[in-house]
């Protein structure tokens, strides 16, 4: 069973999605550097079963576990309300593509699309250097791999839901908002399948 963020057990920080101990709670990042996004909506956390499951997804191609975890995504989003003018994807750089052959936000962003009728844009934010993987790095590094690989077109006035699988430490969210506000956009929420508890 895939274990939900929200619940009478667990918790989670009211705008980066943390998980936590009480509820209605804002974490003690969000409050000393707050993000440029103004809401997350990521209904699980990243554990046993579903670490397995997007690890098939992602880099297995595992066409049963791409469509269990959509559909399961776009009911999530179904059932908080979740809603924007645009959904965009984190973009992939090209290389990237070519060696996983396979987008897992796009197939994500597109279950999203499904969920809150909003049209999926991946036209308007670019990942122009390749960078390399982040799993395992810490936030620091994590800041250093993607300084400067990404791209924003302008999103005037648009409310924008950045869609990622994975929410680690929030490096990629904080940094692609910053750039889609500084490109004209309204508001930023980031809604992803799952949250990463930091240890």
């Amino acid at each position: 069973m895939l274990q939900e963020l929200e619940t009478d057990t667990f918790y989670a920080c009211d705008q980066c999605a943390l998980p936590c101990n009480q509820p209605s709670t804002t974490c003690g990042r969000c409050l000393t550097e707050p993000p440029a996004f103004c809401r997350s909506v990521i209904p699980y956390r990243y554990e046993f079963p579903l670490d397995y499951l997007i690890g098939r997804f992602k880099f297995e191609r595992c066409l049963a576990s791409a469509h269990f975890l959509g559909q399961q995504f776009q009911q999530q989003l179904h059932r908080q309300n979740a809603s924007a003018d645009v959904i965009v994807p984190v973009p992939m750089h090209w290389r990237g593509l070519l060696k996983r052959g396979f987008d897992q936000t796009l197939w994500l962003a597109q279950a999203a699309s499904r969920a809150s009728q909003a049209p999926v844009r991946t036209d308007l934010l670019h990942k122009i250097a390749h960078s390399p993987a982040l799993h395992g790095l810490n936030r620091k590094d994590r800041m250093l791999a993607i300084r400067g690989v990404y791209k924003a077109e302008s999103v005037a006035e648009l409310h924008v839901a950045l869609v990622d699988d994975i929410v680690t430490t929030t490096t990629t969210a904080r940094a692609l908002s910053k750039l889609l506000i500084k490109a004209g956009a309204a508001s930023i929420q980031i809604w992803a399948l799952a949250r990463t508890p930091e240890h």
